[in-house]
């Protein structure tokens, strides 16, 4: 596999095991400062504010992920669950081009199902699940200090 194509393969995979809640979850908010998305995804990894967060952060919050693609909680998320939250989004959308871009990030969880699913099985583990976690946390730490950044979010990011 080549160098730019594992990188993809592991940045995807890395972006959807640390986003894989619910596209329908919405609330009503205030709106505030618009946020990058490194900025989104360290504010829900680095829940006490240390500027980094850690394999066991990561590890918790993508086991609060794999809880919530488990829908009928029998600890293991098939290919339906695992899309079925896009799947309901693009129905209740009525904007074109919000269907579309759903569209897109479909084609994207399916892409990341068959890649989590190691054995191939049309099952995903928690332990498969958690697996790739780690394995995403040591690409984004390669000198293994045992803290990732927003900047070495981006950085990775920008890498592809």
């Amino acid at each position: 596999m080549s160098f730019a194509r594992k990188t993809f393969t592991g940045m995807t995979l890395a972006l959807a095991v640390l986003s894989a809640l619910p596209a329908a979850a919405q609330t009503t908010r205030t709106p505030g400062p618009k946020r990058d998305w490194a900025d989104y995804y360290m504010a829900r990894l680095d829940t006490d504010r240390k500027g980094y967060f850690t394999l066991a952060d990561a590890q918790r919050y993508a086991g609060r992920q794999f809880a919530r693609l488990d829908a009928n909680r029998d600890g293991v998320v098939d290919h339906d669950e695992f899309v079925a939250s896009l799947k309901r989004s693009i129905e209740r959308s009525t904007s074109d081009e919000r269907k579309a871009r759903l569209a897109r990030a479909l084609d994207r969880r399916e892409t990341l199902f068959h890649a989590l699913d190691q054995k191939g099985d049309g099952r995903i583990t928690r332990d498969e699940y958690l697996a790739a976690t780690a394995q995403r946390f040591a690409e984004l730490d390669p000198e293994q200090t045992g803290k990732v950044t927003t900047e070495a979010l981006r950085g990775a990011h920008h890498g592809l």
